[in-house]
């Protein structure tokens, strides 16, 4: 192996996120607070690692600003291949443009990007509480969030957009009168981001509606937002942001050979979508072109050095070649490591030792229809800690710091203090609380600390926030010893899952509620509960309580129900043994006296349809009964903004990736579902059929559209057979969302929050602006001129006089003129001859 840069020693054996900045041509690591945000005058290099069986799955990605100078850019592009030879050529490379970025990259920045000015070679000022440089931002994007900056003034503006103004200790919402009620919700959490990463959660947020006036904090925004001289704000600007794939083009796909076998590298078209697998060579390296959409490179096991080396610098000069924009995406993939959206292109795409369709391409903690392995459990009762001592990078190959035998504390967040469980308790978690866990074991004979702090996906804002600081104070007391990670419900890292050795179990509700309080009111009040088990060992398997119906359940799954009189495990089709066998240690923990029934699909007794509300359907198409779908469901964005046809895919999706202001396709390759939002518009819910057969008559893949269905659903009407390619579907996910006004109270609660008239902003501003003392002064014979000076005010020339001209010519100092009637000063200035 090459020599590989001091800043990539090993990286990529651990889950997560790395980022490097590119400072006087070396890579150097940047601290993670600033992850997220990028100066336009310089190059990234991102490294994704993810869990992949018993290793792991890269992706690099270099990020070049809009002003970053070549030499920089240079160095990024070579040292991801550096980075890419370390990790064994395995990684997956994509080339990011800012403003342009893929979906995948968006998708490591849940909280969006903060585009920055300057950079390292122009310097960076250093920052000085007292003295606070304003700056201007403007929201970009629905779901993929993009802060940019621009410059401080009212040119920056326009009516369709969201724009926030730092101002140090106010942050201004600025919302365009045409903008969307998702952008302007987005801008919100923008700002909120900007407030508690950056403010420390004391700025106040401040927003700007024409129609709406608070006259308190006016004369802070007539202080502190100022933009110089006011010009028209502009109209919407055409939507362009994150739905960037045309379909169009993509129906356009060529495939392109590369070769060095003449001795110098030719690039020959083979052929036009669409394409089939057998087409690609291992011992060559081939460009897929899809236009404007965006250039991907596949290099060959068998290629040679020179071909795979010469990968990227090859797609960019394809790129002028075609006279494609600069930002074209590009994507370098190494045979045997295809992404989703490459093996899409190709016509019955077959991975290694598959005998058809796509082959895995989800994992279970994003969807409900997962390839089922064969898990050897032995495999992990073999780590012990005593292992990892001798050979630590075992924990890194693993993603496990110990074997899971340690002591385990669990405490629930309750009136802001951390409350421990009984041991009885632990494993009992429910979604609307957050708690800590604290897990102390032992490694190379000295104690070690994990302190988990995990978030219920319906737990307060104020229950998160207490259970981070009491993370940090349980950190303190240990002397900074513990190792924090922050856990959102039902992304479960492995280690924590296996804390419990197959028995998490999240419950709905919160606090309340109570786990033995559960117990009882259940059988008290005849309540019956139902929970949804998923996993493939003991090791990483949790149940997550869903809505009792059979509308919940699902053919791939196991269910346990749980009635004050039976027990049941229902078992679908597409479960496997292991799933089997782990819904009966849940249903023991649920019920440790109680005999539980099984119940195969299909066999099922009147008296369990009785118990779960009558029998009903459910989503139990055959494929959702196959180990491995031919074609793994994908979820796109869409839009029709500017004449084309957009859509954006969502990868790892989960419900909360439904946006509510857009239609959205669910692409189950022998159904098309048409999801429509509550707040799409008018136009986009007049074309959705349309939308819907062009992107079925542009599959680069060839499909047959006369083969498909196209099925439309709308919020909130979701049938179970569409509900049922989602992980613990919730019925009541989008009545319990938040509105406009609602996160608007909240912050209102945290006294953050004040409303303003950006009326009264502009004409505050223009009086400011032609203030007499702010009016540049000129002599009374210019004034009098045919021709003024440049700068003077149209119709207030008296303005324009020093304090002594305009004594002597009007008798009276400014002060009371001013006070004078209208008519009266306007009389004065024909006399005086400044009219």
């Amino acid at each position: 192996m090459s020599k590989v840069d001091p800043a990539f020693s090993g990286v990529g054996k651990k889950e997560g996120l790395k980022i490097w900045r590119i400072e006087n041509l070396k890579v150097v690591a940047i601290p993670d607070k600033s992850y997220g945000q990028f100066h336009k005058g310089d190059s990234y290099i991102c490294l994704k690692t993810n869990k992949k069986g018993n290793g792991f799955s890269w992706n690099i990605h270099f990020w070049l600003g809009t002003e970053t100078s070549q030499d920089e850019a240079g160095v990024a592009a070579y040292k991801t291949v550096e980075l890419d030879d370390s990790l064994g050529g395995g990684p997956v490379q994509f080339r990011e443009v800012e403003s342009s970025e893929s979906a995948e990259f968006m998708s490591y920045f849940p909280k969006g990007i903060r585009y920055l000015e300057g950079g390292i070679k122009s310097g960076f000022k250093k920052v000085d509480k007292d003295k606070f440089e304003k700056k201007m931002y403007i929201v970009k994007g629905k779901r993929n969030i993009r802060v940019n900056q621009v410059p401080c003034k009212w040119e920056s503006l326009n009516n369709g957009d969201v724009f926030i103004f730092d101002l140090g200790q106010h942050i201004v919402v600025w919302n365009g009168p045409q903008s969307s009620r998702t952008e302007r919700m987005q801008g919100t959490q923008a700002a909120k981001g900007i407030r508690d990463d950056e403010r420390g959660g004391k700025a106040r947020i401040l927003f700007v509606d024409d129609d709406k006036l608070d006259a308190e904090t006016l004369k802070v925004c007539e202080a502190k937002v100022a933009l110089g001289p006011r010009g028209g704000i502009k109209p919407q600007a055409a939507k362009d942001d994150d739905e960037r794939f045309s379909r169009k083009q993509a129906a356009q796909t060529r495939l392109y050979k590369v070769s060095d076998e003449s001795g110098s590298l030719v690039v020959t078209e083979i052929c036009s979508a669409p394409l089939d697998q057998t087409m690609l060579n291992s011992n060559d390296c081939f460009i897929v072109d899809q236009g404007h959409c965006g250039i991907f490179v596949w290099k060959g096991k068998g290629s040679t050095k020179q071909e795979r080396k010469s990968a990227f610098s090859n797609a960019q000069g394809f790129i002028k070649a075609k006279q494609y924009p600069e930002n074209t995406p590009v994507t370098v993939i190494n045979e045997n490591s295809e992404t989703i959206a490459f093996k899409a292109i190709f016509k019955g795409w077959k991975d290694p030792g598959d005998t058809k369709g796509l082959g895995k391409t989800h994992t279970t903690g994003n969807i409900a229809h997962v390839k089922k392995e064969k898990f050897d459990a032995s495999s992990l009762h073999k780590i012990k800690t005593s292992d990892i001592d001798s050979n630590p990078n075992m924990a890194s190959r693993t993603g496990m710091y110990d074997d899971g035998s340690g002591k385990i504390e669990v405490f629930r967040i309750e009136n802001f203090e951390a409350v421990k469980q009984s041991n009885e308790l632990q494993g009992q978690f429910f979604g609307g609380d957050s708690y800590i866990v604290k897990y102390t074991y032992k490694q190379g004979g000295r104690e070690r600390y994990i302190i988990y702090y995990w978030l219920g996906l319906t737990s307060s804002k104020d229950e998160q926030g207490a259970a981070a600081i009491l993370t940090t104070k349980m950190d303190d007391k240990l002397n900074g010893a513990a190792v924090q990670i922050r856990v959102v419900q039902g992304k479960e890292p492995q280690h924590f899952l296996q804390l419990f050795k197959g028995k998490m179990i999240i419950h709905l509700a919160g606090r309340s509620s109570g786990f033995k309080n559960q117990q009882a009111e259940d059988k008290k009040g005849n309540r019956v509960r139902m929970y949804q088990v998923k996993g493939t060992n003991e090791y990483n398997t949790r149940a997550v309580e869903v809505e009792v119906s059979a509308k919940s359940l699902n053919a791939n799954d196991i269910f346990v129900i749980k009635g004050p009189k039976q027990l049941y495990i229902w078992a679908g089709k597409g479960g496997s043994g292991d799933e089997r066998e782990l819904g009966k240690k849940v249903a023991k923990v649920l019920e440790p006296k109680s005999a539980y029934t099984l119940v195969p699909e299909e066999k099922e007794p009147a008296e369990f349809w009785e118990a779960i509300g009558g029998k009903q359907e459910y989503a139990s198409s055959p494929r959702l009964q196959e180990e491995t779908p031919a074609h793994g469901p994908r979820l796109f964005q869409c839009s029709n903004a500017s004449g084309n046809f957009r859509v954006e895919e969502i990868n790892n999706y989960t419900q909360q990736d439904l946006i509510q202001d857009d239609v959205m396709l669910l692409d189950a390759y022998n159904e098309l579902y048409i999801w429509v939002g509550a707040g799409a518009n008018a136009e986009e819910k007049k074309q959705i059929l349309g939308t819907a057969k062009e992107y079925l008559m542009t599959d680069p893949s060839g499909r047959d559209p006369d083969s498909t269905q196209l099925i439309q659903v709308k919020q909130g009407f979701e049938p179970v057979p569409f509900t049922g390619w989602f992980m613990a579907w919730d019925n009541k996910y989008f009545q319990s969302m938040q509105t406009e006004d609602q996160m608007r109270q909240e912050l209102a609660k945290q006294n953050a929050v004040v409303v303003i008239d950006l009326k009264q902003i502009k004409k505050a501003a223009e009086e400011q602006e032609d203030s007499f003392e702010n009016c540049p002064k000129f002599t009374l014979a210019e004034l009098q001129a045919k021709e003024v000076p440049e700068g003077v005010v149209s119709g207030k020339k008296e303005k324009h006089l020093s304090k002594e001209d305009f004594q002597k010519l009007f008798g009276m100092p400014y002060e009371k003129y001013a006070t004078i009637p209208k008519w009266k000063q306007d009389n004065l200035k024909k006399k005086a001859g400044v009219y």
